[in-house]
């Protein structure tokens, strides 16, 4: 079995062990003018995630919602795992897209464009941040109801806003139901029974950036030594996603961001060296980097190096 099949095995197995999603604590905090709930991925890398309750009204969320339902969702592969993604696009470049979205999920939009945007700027220290991007997700039981974790590339922060009530679904975003998270949030989607809707908003450092479909924070944060930001800027160079493809750069990133220490970087150094990405197939480099990934509790990489160790490769 090649290593894709493995590592396929891999995040099946996993995702079938997550019952119940445990929900990371949250305590109430004073963000700039806004009373908040705030909680802390475990990565030392990840800044604090936020939820804000009670900012837009249950009226509108079910008018939203109702829209959503009759909309038709694209089935285009996602990049977190290649499998049908069953969302809609309703905004680019800052600009709402014409024939799409009816006048109860326009409002959401905007509600959280006014009511919330203040609050990521404060947060995060970003006066200019502007909402850029907004689309609509679907999980349902027949379709999809699971995203492994993953980093959003192309979003300097993520506002999630469930449209379906709670009781209709258990499970959810990993780290809590509808939550306000910058770029350097790892996280994954479970919904374990039942169907969920959301929306979701992508938030843009600058107008510029929206309007070129660039991401520069991250090559800024990456030169100035941010972990996250070069593994980051790693998969873009690497899936040729807001960067020039180019295998040789995404490994230069990747390895550097694995050197600083970050898990998720050293398991995807590993695989790098394991395929031959960026170099010559090297099964010590990529055993050295599955095990300091699996010394940190990666429980894929330590199925990987177990793996390795049986077939006697590196």
């Amino acid at each position: 079995m090649g290593l894709g099949c493995w590592l396929a095995a891999v995040w099946l197995l996993q995702a079938d062990a997550l019952s119940p999603v445990p929900l990371v604590p949250l305590e109430p905090s004073l963000v700039g003018d806004f009373e908040v709930l705030q909680g802390q991925e475990t990565a030392a890398t990840a800044q604090p995630f936020f939820v804000l309750p009670g900012k837009i009204g249950p009226q509108m969320v079910t008018e939203a919602l109702a829209e959503v339902k009759a909309l038709e969702m694209d089935d285009h592969n996602d990049e977190a795992d290649w499998l049908p993604a069953y969302e809609v696009y309703i905004m680019e470049h800052g600009q709402m897209l014409p024939g799409l979205a009816g006048p109860g999920l326009q409002d959401a939009v905007r509600a959280l464009d006014e009511q919330v945007l203040p609050f990521v700027r404060q947060a995060y220290r970003c006066e200019t941040c502007i909402t850029c991007t907004a689309f609509v997700r679907r999980y349902l039981q027949a379709e999809r109801v699971r995203v492994p974790p993953h980093f959003d590339i192309t979003a300097y922060a993520t506002v999630i806003l469930p449209l379906s009530p709670s009781g209709n679904y258990s499970g959810g975003f990993f780290v809590q139901p509808g939550a306000v998270h910058d770029f350097t949030l790892n996280h994954g989607i479970e919904v374990l029974t039942g169907g969920r809707f959301s929306l979701v908003l992508w938030v843009s450092e600058r107008p510029s950036a929206c309007r070129t479909s660039s991401t520069p924070w991250h090559a800024e944060r990456a030169i100035q030594g941010d972990a996250v930001a070069q593994h980051i800027l790693g998969m873009m160079f690497s899936q040729g996603n807001g960067a020039p493809q180019d295998d040789n750069k995404a490994l230069e990133w990747t390895v550097r961001a694995a050197e600083a220490g970050l898990v998720n970087a050293q398991f995807s150094a590993g695989t790098m060296y394991f395929d031959g990405s960026g170099t010559t197939t090297d099964y010590n480099r990529s055993f050295f980097w599955y095990e300091q990934a699996a010394s940190q509790g990666d429980a894929s990489a330590q199925i990987v190096v177990a793996r390795m160790y049986e077939e006697g490769r590196g």
